[in-house]
């Protein structure tokens, strides 16, 4: 009878918390199938790596033809080869997110979205995840293609699988904070491209998109691995690639503490903007 009252009585109220998340899992599903509706798009973006990947293919395949022993550093031609897929499908499949926030600042758009039911934070977060999660599925799926073509399968370790999806959501997540904080700075400033175009050079640079930092010359090849940008690119493919332990563990730390600083940034950004929307009125 007990059960049978239970059972004929009102739905229970999830709770508050399972009731925010559940609105911020509809927000990436949204994104989600929005960008697979312009997937043609985004493949036609992603058309980009084939020719990334080729040229770097042809360029190191040269190198190693005139280095003795078949290696650089620790890295074989297989190794690199696929370590460059995989750092170019994290880098070619960036979402513009700075741009969003910046045309949401500028048409006044934002003072409409900050009267919704949840954090304008963790709905652009939401949003940006659905959105990069087709971008970093096709371009996978484009440069790995490449590699096994031209390289044969990939030296995967089963540790080096097991963290890869962590070290991955990590280094999206970095780049989430730093593409939403310059995308705020619209408030203050006519053009936030500019620092869009800085950071993308950065990364692009000292993030390992070229060739593995643990190649560059000392003491370049030092600094640029303690700086933050290694946690985006290098880091995580070095550990898919070639899983070692002690670097795992420095990663995650070296992840954690620049998110965390990336955090109080962005917070800090946004509650001063929000201040301005107040003041201002929209």
């Amino acid at each position: 009878m007990a059960q049978a009252f239970r059972m004929a009585g009102p739905a229970r109220k999830k709770p508050r918390r399972l009731r925010q998340i559940g609105k911020y899992w509809a927000i990436f599903r949204m994104s989600l199938a929005s960008s697979i509706a312009y997937i043609s798009e985004i493949a036609f973006r992603a058309v980009v790596v084939v020719a990334l990947m080729v040229i770097f293919v042809q360029l190191w395949e040269t190198t190693y033809s005139a280095q003795p022993g078949g290696r650089l550093g620790a890295f074989t031609l297989r190794d690199i080869i696929w370590y460059l897929a995989l750092v170019e499908t994290l880098a070619t499949s960036v979402s513009p997110l700075n741009r969003r926030v910046d045309g949401e600042v500028r048409s006044g758009d934002l003072a409409y979205l900050l009267g919704r039911p949840c954090s304008y934070v963790f709905y652009q977060y939401a949003y940006y995840l659905g959105d990069r999660v087709v971008r970093l599925a096709i371009s996978g799926v484009i440069a790995c293609m490449v590699a096994l073509v031209f390289v044969g399968p990939p030296p995967l370790s089963f540790w080096g699988l097991l963290a890869g999806p962590l070290v991955i959501f990590l280094s999206i997540s970095i780049d989430f904070s730093a593409l939403f904080a310059i995308g705020l700075l619209a408030f203050w400033t006519e053009e936030t491209e500019s620092f869009a175009l800085i950071y993308s050079r950065l990364v692009l640079v000292l993030g390992g998109v070229l060739v593995p930092l643990e190649l560059f010359p000392e003491p370049l090849g030092s600094i640029a691995r303690a700086l933050p940008f290694a946690a985006l690119l290098y880091g995580p493919a070095r550990t898919i690639i070639k899983f070692d332990l002690g670097q795992f563990v420095g990663l995650l730390a070296q992840q954690g503490l620049t998110l965390a600083a990336l955090g109080l940034l962005v917070a800090a950004v946004y509650r001063l903007a929000v201040r301005r929307v107040n003041i201002n009125g929209g």
